[in-house]
């Protein structure tokens, strides 16, 4: 069972981190695209938050709040609308696109507002995606470190989105207004 929370610890450790590496990028978004290294820098600092939060939760990755072999059923559903998302989401959006080449070198990219398959339910699959996996973590170990890496997700996704949104109306104007009023950003509407 412990290799399961570990697991869970290093992934969520990683996947936790993904708002505060956006945070790095939307709203400087002006500053990166005229740096020279862009790329060589964004990586590193990136990893550099895994161990950051690696480093803060280690005393509380085997702090276990219950056990419940029942919950990790709810993972492997919250995990499969992971795959899904991801899956889909990729169907029309390249890595170039997920790590933010588009958004740093727009000249040099294609620049469309996607809204068919998986963004035509919500505007940020990928990220529905992230807090699937970060949850069905979180339920499965039921471990003090990996809800917190999920609640400092929540928390920086939720400063992040905004400022995203903001860039992403700038750069596509009227045709992601539009868009974003059509479709939820992260949770799909049930009717």
């Amino acid at each position: 069972m412990w290799v399961l929370h570990d697991l869970g610890w290093l992934i969520c450790g990683i996947e936790g981190t993904i708002p505060c590496y956006w945070l790095l990028v939307h709203p400087f978004i002006h500053r990166w695209r005229s740096a020279r290294f862009k790329f060589k820098l964004l990586a590193p600092l990136w990893m550099l938050l895994w161990v950051i939060a690696w480093t803060l939760t280690d005393p509380f990755r085997h702090m276990v709040l219950y056990r419940a072999p029942w919950t990790w059923a709810i993972s492997a559903l919250l995990w499969c609308v992971s795959l899904y998302m991801y899956s889909h989401a990729g169907r029309s959006f390249s890595l170039d696109r997920l790590i933010g080449k588009h958004e740093i070198h727009p000249e040099q990219h294609e620049q469309t507002v996607v809204s068919t398959g998986v963004h035509g339910i919500v505007r940020h699959p990928v990220y529905l995606g992230h807090l699937c996996t970060l949850l069905g973590w979180s339920i499965g170990t039921g471990t003090v470190a990996t809800f917190a890496m999920t609640a400092f997700a929540i928390v920086t996704g939720a400063i992040m989105i905004p400022l995203e949104e903001r860039e992403l109306r700038q750069r596509f104007g009227r045709d992601y207004v539009d868009y974003a009023t059509r479709v939820p950003a992260i949770l799909p509407r049930l009717w």
